[in-house]
């Protein structure tokens, strides 16, 4: 492994290190209840779900609040009617391993032959400016019928190897109540990235059903879909689960299952899966997360190469508007000029 590559991986591994040990702050007592998970989950049909069971006192209004943005309340207004907006900018301050989408080794084995790769191809990592922007909005369409509109875009700067990037992403799903807690969403997106090696373009459709019910004494959500993906040179299709659930005592868990079908003669993404938890410690939401990916397809100089990407992660408030986001990750290749480790660090304002 070359030197860069080693002391990049004393690097992840101090990261999970550091990280492991706050399961033991003593303040890893709290112990919420499962509404308090279900706020705390991101997804707006867990915490309406949560409310409308257990009725926790002073949060009628939220309720009433969440299941209008569902369209599953009217208010005598001829559809279409906007619902809410919401427009936000902020700074970005983040470190990143790789800000040119360059290769992280430096030499590529070829028959027992050391080949160089180019200093203009090797990934190039510091400290990194810029700012985002994002939006949202809601119309209602007819009853229980919602379309939800979203977009973001970021641009960053590299002072140190005078590098910038800039990202890109647009979405619309429009989402149907069926009835109960039972909703239907069919989405479609598009995503741009540019570094200073490479761009990127992905567009993407999705059909997703999703359930509410109750368990086990937790509150959960499960979704499953389909999703057809094309790229530049490829399309691929996904299945996908994804299941949130709200613990009392324990917290927000979420899970994400995806499995992909091959792409001869391209790296795509086979499988992917994830496991996080949110919880209040010290009165503020910190989130663990780890997560597991591989890519598979192509081949190099004769040799098939395969890809596995492993993740661990924390993100915690700082206060009530900055958020501290902290990530190791490391890639596996079967190519060992893509073995990379990655330390990602992005301070977020809301």
């Amino acid at each position: 492994m070359p030197r860069a590559s080693r002391k990049a991986g004393w690097r992840t591994w101090a990261l999970a290190a550091c990280l492991l040990p706050c399961l033991a702050l003593p303040a890893w007592a709290q112990q919420p209840d499962r509404t308090e998970a279900a706020l705390l989950s991101g997804s707006p049909r867990l915490a309406a779900f949560a409310l409308m069971r257990d009725r926790p006192a002073g949060q009628a209004p939220l309720l009433a609040r969440l299941l209008h943005q569902e369209g599953m309340l009217r208010d005598g207004r001829p559809a279409p009617a906007l619902l809410s907006r919401h427009l936000t900018a902020r700074p970005l301050l983040r470190w990143d391993d790789n800000i040119n989408g360059g290769i992280p080794g430096e030499t590529l084995t070829v028959g027992g032959i050391d080949l160089t790769v180019s200093p203009e191809s090797r990934a190039r990592g510091g400290l990194v400016l810029g700012l985002a922007a994002s939006g949202n909005a809601r119309y209602r369409l007819a009853p229980g019928r919602v379309l939800r509109l979203a977009g973001q875009a970021t641009a960053v700067y590299s002072p140190r190897h005078d590098l910038s990037r800039q990202d890109l992403g647009l979405g619309a799903c429009v989402a149907q109540h069926l009835g109960e807690w039972r909703f239907v969403d069919l989405c479609g997106g598009y995503a741009f990235g540019r570094t200073d090696l490479s761009n990127s373009h992905l567009a993407w459709t999705g059909l997703r059903g999703s359930g509410l019910f109750e368990m086990a004494g937790g509150l959960h959500e499960l979704s499953l879909g389909l999703r057809q993906t094309w790229r530049k040179d490829y399309r691929q299709a996904f299945a996908d689960l994804s299941l949130d659930s709200a613990l009392s005592g324990i917290g927000a868990v979420g899970l994400r299952l995806s499995a992909g079908e091959r792409v001869d003669g391209h790296n795509a993404i086979r499988y992917r899966a994830g496991l996080s938890l949110t919880r209040p410690i010290r009165k503020r939401p910190v989130t663990f997360g780890i997560g597991w990916q591989r890519e598979e397809g192509s081949t190099l100089f004769g040799t098939p190469r395969r890809d596995d990407i492993r993740t661990l992660g924390i993100e915690f408030g700082l206060t009530p508007k900055l958020t501290l986001l902290l990530a190791g990750q490391h890639r596996s290749s079967t190519v060992p000029m893509y073995d990379e480790n990655r330390i990602m660090l992005d301070m977020r304002w809301r």
